[in-house]
């Protein structure tokens, strides 16, 4: 399912993402942290869900400063947000992995989930994204990758 919404989101968001991808490239080229900006962020505009009705998607870029190995900290979260009385069991919260995928695909090699944690009316998925010459690698991002599960407080 989540190849296949990446796919979708590709095509239907193409432009958005080309976008948002080159906002992301420019922010990993900054000097961050040495001297300059602590951080840099930027956004896409928020965006309905393709795969669960009346739940909207934000995603968030940001850069901090660049690890040991050299390499930018590049980061996306992906927040849910689900309408007034909607019932968190309904969404399908696996959207956000193919949203970050979407993302990855222009221009680095993967997004690797980190984690997650419950917002009001939602929840925010955490990613770093990988470049092809980074020395930590890392798989594709997959159906494979757990998914986490979901208290019973956030329905």
């Amino acid at each position: 399912m989540i190849t296949a919404l990446v796919h979708r989101i590709r095509t239907q968001c193409s432009a958005e993402l080309n976008a948002f991808s080159g906002q992301m490239q420019a922010l990993a080229r900054q000097d961050i942290g040495a001297g300059g900006l602590d951080a840099a962020a930027t956004t896409m505009a928020r965006r309905p869900c393709l795969a669960s009705p009346g739940v909207s998607v934000d995603i968030i870029g940001f850069t901090s400063p660049r690890s040991s190995s050299g390499q930018p900290s590049v980061r996306v979260a992906v927040s849910m947000s689900m309408q007034p009385g909607q019932i968190a069991s309904a969404v399908h919260w696996e959207e956000a992995h193919a949203w970050a995928g979407a993302v990855a695909s222009g221009g680095w090699a993967a997004a690797e989930y980190v984690g997650s944690q419950e917002s009001p009316g939602g929840r925010v998925f955490h990613y770093f994204l990988k470049s092809e010459d980074d020395p930590v690698s890392i798989p594709e991002y997959s159906a494979e990758y757990s998914i986490p599960t979901y208290s019973a407080a956030a329905q």
